[in-house]
């Protein structure tokens, strides 16, 4: 994979984020319950911040860019997939519906294998 297809996946992963707690957000706006466990401005936010880090991998500054989706591929390995899984098994009812959860691992899941690759350098760096 080029470092630009990566990028675009990885942009896809960070609205698909947003979008999912948008729609979390419009729920709570309308009296029902946010989708998920997690607070969705806060989840917003995050993946807004998730965008900033891909402007190193942007500019070819492929160190940092590496070092930046490290710490991405923590964060939301934990917060995004395991956490996500233990609310269930703990709490399903912090879920509106087994489809919110699905939705919420499986976007998570695609941001962390492309993480993945991100960290482990398996692209080709063309130009972006």
């Amino acid at each position: 994979m080029r470092l630009k297809g990566l990028l675009t996946l990885q942009l896809v992963y960070m609205i698909l984020g947003i979008g999912y707690n948008a729609v979390s957000y419009g729920a709570v706006l309308t009296g029902r319950p946010r989708l998920s466990a997690t607070e969705p401005v806060a989840g917003a936010v995050s993946m807004a911040v998730y965008g900033l880090f891909l402007i190193p991998g942007a500019l070819r500054w492929l160190k940092t860019y590496r070092v930046l989706m490290l710490i991405a591929l923590l964060v939301f390995g934990y917060g995004g997939v395991v956490k996500h899984i233990l609310n269930l098994i703990s709490d399903p009812s912090l879920y509106s519906s087994i489809w919110a959860w699905g939705a919420a691992v499986g976007i998570n899941l695609f941001g962390l294998i492309l993480n993945f690759i991100a960290v482990g350098g398996w692209f080709k760096n063309g130009k972006v």
